[in-house]
């Protein structure tokens, strides 16, 4: 498994590391902090797939972990960090299959599924 990088870190293999959605770019490394607003799980031919929309005061991210309907824990309104390599997908940023931990509960949320 790949470690977690040291807090603070703003490079990962001479790359620059994002740290807000907004700074997210496709085959960059981000580490990304926010309240997962949307949950949902599909079932196709590919397989199945756990979904996950994590908002930060920058924008949004869209968080998938393949082969899995469910992730414990994972559901709208708590706060999660995410840090892996960010992909795009139909034109949403998605950061697939990533290291994730729970973070500090947030102050107030609202959440839905969709």
């Amino acid at each position: 498994m790949t470690p977690w990088l040291p807090d603070g870190a703003r490079e990962w293999g001479g790359r620059p590391v994002a740290r807000s959605a907004a700074e997210a770019r496709p085959r960059r490394r981000a580490v990304v902090t926010g309240v997962v607003r949307r949950v949902r799980s599909r079932t196709g031919p590919g397989g199945a797939r756990f979904e996950a929309e994590l908002e930060d005061a920058t924008g949004c991210v869209t968080v998938c972990w393949d082969g899995r309907e469910m992730v414990a824990g994972v559901e709208p309104g708590i706060s999660l960090a995410v840090e892996g390599t960010v992909g795009q997908q139909r034109g949403r940023r998605v950061l697939r299959n990533p290291l994730y931990r729970f973070s500090d509960p947030p102050a107030a949320s609202s959440s839905a599924s969709w």
